[in-house]
Formats: structure tokens, C-alpha cells, sequence
């Protein structure tokens, strides 16, 4: 192979791989901004239950034995709706908002107490 030969296919690797990292970074930045909702609709209730689990674990001290929490942020405060049961007690319902997926769902972090009828 000439060296001007293994310059060419270095480029192309180069740009090839640029081009991959570009897509993978604009895609990541479209669904935690503009595309926030088909982020939540694939990857929010998952967020949402591990945001909740490591909650409930590091500052309840407790584990969960059942969570579910909502895919989307209806109210668009960075939170979604979660309810819980601890292994220690599996019949009472607890509930309690968690970071949604997002941006505003990175910056938060975790979960806090839910009010009823306060928009917090």
C-alpha cells in the first residue's frame, strides 16, 4: 500500500468516526431537549424507577419491594408521579415525585415529597 493510499483510508476512518459521534451526540441532546417526550415515552419510566430506588434506599434506608412511576412529565416541573411499597411493610402505598427523564430530569436528581393539590 503507497502512503498516500494510508492517508486516504486514515481520513475516511477519521471522518467516519466524527460523523458517528455527531449523530450519537445530536441524538442524545434531541431527546433530553426538542424530543423530551419520545425520550420519556422509551426511557422514562425506567429512569423514573431507579431515581426512586436509590432514593428510597439512600435516604429512607428501606428497600422497595413495588414501584411504579408515570413515563412523562405532565406538568413539566422536571418530576413524574411515583408510588411504592417497602419490602417492610408491602400493603401500604407511598407516594412520592422523581426526577423525569430530560433535562430538566438530569439537573434534578432524585425524588421529593408529593403534595395533593399543590403544584410543586
Amino acid at each position: 500500500m503507497s502512503r498516500t493510499h494510508k492517508s486516504n483510508l486514515s481520513l475516511k476512518i477519521l471522518l467516519f468516526l466524527g460523523s458517528l459521534g455527531i449523530i450519537v451526540i445530536g441524538s442524545a441532546l434531541f431527546l433530553l431537549t426538542a424530543g423530551r417526550g419520545i425520550g420519556q415515552y422509551f426511557f422514562g419510566k425506567s429512569f423514573a424507577e431507579n431515581q426512586l430506588k436509590g432514593y428510597v434506599s439512600s435516604v429512607l434506608r428501606q428497600e422497595v419491594n413495588g414501584a411504579h412511576c408515570q413515563a412523562v412529565d405532565s406538568d413539566g416541573n422536571g418530576y413524574v408521579s411515583c408510588d411504592y411499597t417497602l419490602a417492610s411493610s408491602p400493603q401500604t402505598t407511598h407516594s412520592i415525585e422523581c426526577a423525569a427523564w430530560g433535562l430538566n430530569g438530569i439537573l434534578n436528581r432524585g425524588c421529593k415529597a408529593r403534595l395533593p393539590g399543590f403544584n410543586n
